[in-house]
């Protein structure tokens, strides 16, 4: 795991803690204040376990939710903060999902009939009662994702220069030095297949079959790779377009290449590929 993400779930850990802790102390306050329960009835420890099952539901689902965005490339559609729509969108979901286990798991524990109306009274009370606490929560991992999202891009740009001016020295790149541990692995262009965007990262499909991560982007590949046969397809892809063995234009259009991996074609790549094979 990237160290910056190992961080990110530390700090995600600790305020879930503190979280559990909060609102069971909240609760025994409540209690005590309106008389509500006995305190011969239950222990604070009880409180905590109540709390904490709900948390770790909510920590399993967004930690889940946000990895599989993460994993996927994705990241900026939801940790680049001006995109206040798209975020809403995820809130939204992330909220509702949590609310929706959280009620049936509740009916499940209690005994309760599992009825559309009872599901209904649980999801209204968890809802209003979650709600405002689980915004604050995803509020402040995304804003924790976007400083690790942000510093990301700055370390890439920084590469992306670096690797400009020190690693391909000649303007004519025939082939790509990627460092793995204390050594370097060149792989000749002509045994490139595709190039893939990984997260903060390419990753890099060989004619062996094996797959190498190189810290840089694809923009930057983009620009040295543009007259070695090598085309932007998707924003995600870059192609050897020596390695296509068919083209499919359809509603989703592909390429499929030699090792018969078929790659996405974007709709506003697909006027640059037929002037390429015309």
């Amino acid at each position: 795991m990237n160290a910056k993400y190992r961080n990110f779930v530390l700090f995600t850990l600790l305020m879930v803690a503190l979280l559990i802790v909060f609102e069971a102390c909240q609760q025994y306050y409540y209690i005590l204040q309106f008389d509500l329960v006995p305190l011969s009835d239950f222990t604070f420890t009880e409180l905590m376990i109540g709390q904490a099952y709900r948390w770790l539901i909510w920590l399993m689902i967004t930690l889940t939710y946000f990895g599989t965005i993460i994993y996927r490339g994705q990241s900026d559609e939801l940790f680049k903060i001006t995109r206040l729509s798209t975020t809403a969108i995820h809130f939204v979901l992330l909220i509702t999902t949590n609310v929706v286990i959280t009620a049936i798991l509740r009916i499940i524990i209690n005994d309760l009939p599992m009825t559309i109306e009872s599901l209904w009274d649980n999801c209204v009370f968890y809802f209003f009662q979650k709600t405002p606490i689980y915004t604050l929560a995803h509020g402040a991992m995304v804003g924790m994702l976007h400083l690790v999202n942000s510093n990301q891009n700055l370390e890439i740009e920084i590469l992306d220069l670096k690797n400009k001016n020190e690693s391909e020295p000649t303007d004519n790149p025939q082939a790509l030095s990627i460092k793995i541990g204390m050594r370097n692995k060149i792989i000749p262009l002509s045994d490139i297949v595709w190039i893939e965007a990984y997260d903060y990262c390419v990753k890099i499909h060989t004619v062996s079959q094996h797959a190498y991560a190189m810290r840089n982007s694809l923009k930057a590949l983009e620009k040295r790779l543009l007259s070695h046969q090598f085309l932007r397809v998707h924003r995600k892809a870059i192609v050897n377009m020596n390695k296509v063995s068919e083209v499919t234009y359809n509603s989703s259009s592909y390429l499929t290449l030699d090792n018969h991996t078929k790659v996405d074609i974007a709709q506003s790549r697909v006027k640059s590929i037929k002037t390429f094979f015309n």
